[in-house]
């Protein structure tokens, strides 16, 4: 309750006030990609150099849903390699089940690459799950993706 003054008449009287509290949101979100730490870390062993260092702007530059939205001689060009390199290291991530290869709804001649939901993530957490069940289930899938820790670097006791 506070006091206030009539303007006019000049009496006081009482009102209710009610304040609202929250903090700023930012008008605009910066977009991420959600990066899952152990097949990361896999692949970073599994994977040649250069399949590696094209997964990584992949990640860069995916779309909303794990959608690659940028062609091969577009990638090429953006990571000074030729495309017969990325040609290359596409075949290899798909073959690791890494990218998905789909057929474009509307003009089936165009190929459609998704990245695996289990690598990495933008987008939705319920879209994830979606995607995650719609994926192609192959039972050798995210075979470097496997659970076995890196062994431990034994000290040298030989002195």
């Amino acid at each position: 309750m506070v006091a206030i003054q009539d303007a006019i008449t000049g009496e006081m009287d009482t009102a209710k006030v009610t304040m609202i509290v929250q903090r700023d949101r930012p008008k605009y979100k910066e977009p991420f990609t959600i990066l899952f730490q152990a097949s990361t870390f896999a692949m970073g062993r599994e994977i040649s150099p250069s399949a590696s260092k094209l997964l990584i702007n992949l990640c860069g530059c995916v779309g909303y849903g794990n959608i690659i939205t940028k062609g091969i001689d577009e990638l090429a060009e953006h990571m000074r390699y030729s495309r017969r390199q990325i040609e290359r290291a596409f075949k290899e991530l798909v073959g690791y089940d890494v990218l998905f290869e789909s057929k474009h709804p509307q003009d089936k001649r165009i190929r459609v690459y998704h990245l695996n939901a289990h690598q990495s993530w933008k987008g939705d957490i319920k879209e994830r799950k979606k995607r995650i069940s719609a994926q192609p289930h192959n039972p050798n899938q995210l075979d470097i993706f496997n659970q076995e820790k890196p062994k431990a670097i034994q000290p040298n006791t030989d002195f």
